[in-house]
């Protein structure tokens, strides 16, 4: 590949990155504007809103059930996503929006599920329509070269023509190209293009620190149990969490589930409205609440919101886990820490939170480093410790079956 080539594939490649920072800024930005009107501002102009809750759950749920009719089980999660691409080595991005559309309904809808489902399932589909569009542009360097550059750059950010899917014999040599390199400058770029965004159009921070810690060494052995009560909580929570599915499996296949989880939104927009969402907005107020509500109250709090995300996950209201969990993974902490009053209470809050998200979310590295984003500085070798010792835990377990097995 010649030089003039590769910066031309470069160039292209960062700005579609920009481009599908851009979709996922809009989609944020959509996400935060239909919340805040549905559920603050209409609702701020109503002597009585209960009536008005009931109408937009129904008509959330007949909306949602009239989508999956018409485009099948959506959102695709990032889960499905890369399941697919592995098993096929691409995916149908052609869909991506639909799945967007209809994440937007399920969100705004008050589903008590994240955004980073739907919104990883479209970066993912996304990146591999950008792979595709530069594997057509590497192949046809030849043909490009008598195109007008105008139509060239509407060939590049077109969404439909001028793809060229992945084939084993159609495939760019990645020790030419740095391939690897290349991917994380476009990764890179397309996270700056975001962040700046975001930050241009003012939208909230998606971190929030949770306060000041002044803990001790001494303190450290609380760790241990915490981890042992965690470890039993998650095993409670997947454990009711099959039993939740496997009732609604009893339903009558005609039976329409998005409106069932729409009576259960309902509800918790009457007797719980924080609980509603991901949990996102409502990150910053866990420590102010925590100062005005007993132990009992939070602790409560936080085992309906791990509730809440099941049922609107198994009645079709499909989204992310991440932040409900860390959301109620920190509100069950700062509970905890009230029960605890020698302890230095964000050492408490980090370490439960830590153990219980590595618990419930199954993946440790992943929850740890999202968890550990909420936390001062000075935390993160408790954290790192809480991620070490479940990590050693876990090894330790696998291997144990093992022998067990072998033997």
């Amino acid at each position: 590949m010649t030089k003039p080539q590769l910066i031309r594939l470069t160039c292209a490649g960062l700005l579609l990155s920009v481009l599908i920072a851009a979709v996922s800024g809009v989609f944020m930005i959509l996400e935060g504007e239909l919340i805040t009107l549905f559920w603050t501002t209409i609702p701020a102009k109503l002597t009585i809103d209960w009536p008005y809750y009931l109408l937009l759950c129904g008509l959330g749920a007949w909306l949602l059930a009239r989508l999956n009719r018409r485009w099948g089980p959506m959102p695709a999660t990032a889960h499905q996503a890369m399941a697919e691409l592995r098993q096929t080595q691409t995916v149908q991005y052609r869909d991506t929006f639909k799945n967007l559309a209809v994440a937007l309904v399920i969100l705004a809808g008050g589903a008590g599920v994240g955004p980073e489902a739907a919104l990883l399932g479209a970066v993912v589909s996304l990146s591999v329509w950008e792979m595709d569009r530069l594997r057509y542009f590497y192949f046809n360097h030849e043909t490009l070269k008598t195109v007008p550059v105008y139509r060239q750059l509407w060939w590049l950010i077109a969404p439909t023509g001028h793809l060229q899917r992945y084939r084993s014999t159609h495939s760019v040599p990645t020790e030419q190209l740095g391939a690897k390199k290349l991917n994380a400058l476009f990764i890179a770029n397309g996270l700056v293009a975001f962040f700046l965004l975001m930050r241009a159009i003012g939208h909230p921070s998606f971190i929030t620190k949770m306060g000041a810690s002044h803990w001790t060494w001494q303190q450290l052995w609380v760790v241990i149990p915490i981890l042992l009560v965690s470890l039993l909580v998650g095993w409670l929570y997947h454990w009711g969490s099959r039993q939740l599915h496997a009732l609604l499996q009893r339903l009558p296949q005609r039976f329409p589930r998005p409106f069932l989880g729409a009576a259960v939104i309902f509800l918790f927009a009457i007797l719980g409205p924080r609980l509603l969402f991901s949990g996102q907005t409502f990150m910053a107020l866990i420590p102010r609440v925590n100062g005005h509500q007993t132990a009992a109250v939070i602790l409560a709090a936080a085992v309906l919101k791990l509730i809440f995300l099941q049922l609107c996950l198994a009645t079709g209201w499909i989204g992310g886990d991440i932040f409900p969990i860390a959301f109620a993974s920190i509100l069950f902490g700062f509970g905890l820490a009230q029960l605890l009053p020698g302890f230095d209470a964000l050492l408490i809050v980090a370490v439960v939170a830590t153990s219980l998200a590595t618990s419930l979310l199954g993946n440790i590295w992943v929850a740890g480093i999202f968890i550990a984003l909420f936390f001062p500085a000075n935390l993160l070798p408790v954290i790192a410790l809480v991620l070490g010792l479940r990590w050693g835990g876990q090894r330790g377990w696998r291997m144990w079956c093992q022998r067990g097995q072998a033997g």
